[in-house]
């Protein structure tokens, strides 16, 4: 039987990209998830939804970002399968959105394909774009940063996204790096937590 807090990444990627996958940015406002998931897909009461907005911002699975909602920029979007439904007390017992895990046991594949962090939209499908290598630091670029600078990881993450929002199609970890220069923080340092596998 699988641990419910394993499925939990799983389950929120389900949920977030059925009302964000297609919005312009993959954002969206309170009243439009709650209309998307209240009258569109009749999931759950006007009220529940608004609940479940104001869960997950403040577990870290939504970023608010001058009223416009995202995920956040770790959370992989997965299309849901057929005949998949949220089930509400399961949406609103979510835990707070960790960057990691310290477990050394095996995770499921499809738990581990939304935990490990991966830019959106660094390189969209169909794009010729090679892989960013550096997809693999990023963890450990986010943490440097908060760490450094005293920012919360969630703040570090968000100032990330915007900075995405405002430069276009830019990876996560170059607007990550751009954070940290901006918070005056050591750059051959930042340049190291990302890792020779970008080269």
């Amino acid at each position: 039987m699988k641990n419910m807090v394993d499925e939990q990444p799983v389950e929120i990627g389900y949920l977030l990209y059925s009302a964000l996958q297609d919005a312009p940015n993959q954002e969206a406002s309170r009243e439009s998830l709650s209309r998307i998931w209240s009258l569109e897909l009749q999931w759950f009461a006007p009220e529940e939804s608004a609940s479940i907005i104001t869960h997950l911002i403040d577990k870290g699975w939504l970023v608010n970002d001058s009223d416009m909602l995202s995920a956040t920029p770790s959370l992989m979007l997965l299309r849901p399968p057929l005949g998949w439904r949220p089930i509400l007390n399961s949406v609103l017992s979510v835990q707070d959105f960790e960057l990691g895990s310290d477990s050394s046991e095996p995770e499921p594949e499809s738990y581990l394909a939304v935990k490990t962090l991966r830019p959106r939209v660094s390189n969209p499908e169909g794009s010729n774009l090679p892989p960013d290598k550096a997809e693999g630091s990023i963890p450990h670029l986010i943490e440097a940063i908060s760490s450094g600078s005293g920012l919360q990881t969630k703040e570090v993450l968000r100032r990330a996204q915007r900075k995405r929002r405002a430069l276009g199609p830019v990876t996560l970890w170059m607007a990550l790096a751009l954070v940290a220069r901006e918070q005056g923080l050591d750059m051959n340092k930042i340049v190291s937590a990302i890792g020779p596998e970008s080269s």
